[in-house]
């Protein structure tokens, strides 16, 4: 009797201290589970801002809504749209009383490198733009601000901090109290978070902008990356960042002028700005021609536009919009199947249906000079051609059939 009722009590010490050990990492499970869950969701929302402000012109407004409509399931959901409308509502509150949203790019420097005066008057109502269009025929020189092309400034890149409230008591607030005593106070935004209660959970996404970047409160980020700290070449702590250039940028850094190279100082007054004739000039601009396929724009022997090809003609419109041109040259071309009277009338017919089109859709401003050249500047001559059928000859001569739109600047 004595031994049975020894042993009770030895179990009983056990488990008083063993215990509140196990429900406590029980509770730590059951937070971390939570806030994984979570973190899947800011995740999934940060895409889904990002994507919406990929297609309205990087607006934090849009962006911020986006994700606080994705975040809508985590803040009650609902059955009906009332319902869904009421938790992203909630969850909209709660992001804009505890959580950041940062444009990191494009960068303010980004703007300043690549802005397009005609669009911040007709899309940004005075704000600075990137033009979106026209990626591919566009100039990939490096602006002297942004350490970065035209095409590195059309990425939209977001970094989303927001404020998860633990669910779990005590395991919370021993987590976020390991977070004050670890914080350095350099973000204000994090301490503030952790003095509510809150845990920063940080996401970030990357998209392709799919309309023209409008500033709108966007980071600093100057230099060509790491904050425009490059670091060194190898040697230190940061041997996978570029090297700094040792030469100054010239003033007409911006596309179609390029930078002199590292090797060739700029002449500087302090403060590191070119002045005077000794200043690197800017080479003269040149044209740029864009190809526009025959069998895209227009069907076989016609000349009357195509979806398709009203398409194009609207990119090539907003990317000479976007630009400072003078004129524009419009020059038609065919294959060598038909007549050359026949080829030189549908050259002629193409290229006067572009200029009309280019005419009444943005660029009656701008002198346009339409040619039809027919089967001349042959792309394919058609003894590579021999011996096809004629669907296939057809289609071996395709790059002879085409309209070349040269901007002049």
């Amino acid at each position: 009797m004595t031994m049975t009722t020894s042993c009770r009590g030895s179990v009983l010490i056990e488990f008083v201290v063993i215990g509140p050990l196990l429900s406590l990492i029980g509770l730590a499970l059951l937070q971390y589970g939570l806030l994984y869950f979570a973190k899947n969701h800011y995740n999934h929302a940060n895409f889904m801002a990002a994507r919406a402000g990929s297609m309205n012109h990087a607006s934090r407004d849009t962006i911020e809504k986006a994700y606080a409509t994705a975040l809508a399931p985590i803040y009650g959901g609902g059955t009906s749209a009332a319902d869904v409308a009421a938790s992203a509502d909630r969850a909209l509150t709660d992001i804009r009383a505890h959580g950041q949203i940062e444009l990191r790019n494009p960068t303010t420097e980004s703007f300043e490198d690549f802005n397009a005066p005609v669009l911040q008057q007709r899309v940004g109502n005075g704000k600075r733009v990137i033009p979106n269009s026209g990626q591919q025929i566009r100039s990939s020189a490096v602006g002297a601000h942004s350490g970065q092309s035209i095409q590195d400034a059309n990425l939209l890149k977001l970094r989303i901090t927001t404020g998860y409230r633990p669910q779990v008591p005590l395991v919370g607030s021993l987590y976020t109290g390991y977070l004050k005593w670890q914080d350095d106070g350099t973000n204000a935004m994090r301490t503030a978070m952790l003095r509510d209660g809150r845990i920063p959970v940080v996401t970030e996404a990357t998209v392709q902008m799919q309309s023209d970047a409008i500033e709108d409160n966007n980071l600093s980020v100057p230099g060509p990356g790491n904050g425009g700290n490059p670091g060194d070449t190898g040697q230190g702590s940061n041997p996978d960042n570029p090297a700094s250039g040792t030469g100054q940028p010239a003033s007409c850094a911006n596309p179609p002028c390029n930078p002199p190279t590292p090797d060739t100082p700029s002449p500087t007054e302090p403060g590191g700005i070119c002045t005077g004739d000794a200043c690197p000039a800017c080479p003269d601009p040149v044209p740029v021609t864009v190809v526009v396929p025959g069998d895209v724009t227009f069907a076989f022997g016609q000349a009357m536009l195509t979806a398709a090809g009203k398409t194009q003609l609207d990119q090539l419109i907003a990317v000479a919009n976007s630009g400072d041109y003078s004129s524009v040259k419009v020059d038609g071309y065919t294959d060598q199947i038909g007549s050359a009277k026949v080829n030189l009338a549908l050259s002629t017919a193409r290229a006067a249906t572009i200029r009309d089109y280019l005419i009444g859709h943005g660029l009656s401003a701008l002198p346009i000079l339409a040619t039809g050249h027919g089967a001349t500047s042959l792309k394919v001559e058609l003894a590579q051609c021999a011996g096809n059928s004629a669907t296939a000859q057809q289609t071996c001569l395709a790059p002879n059939r085409r309209v070349e739109v040269t901007l002049n600047p």
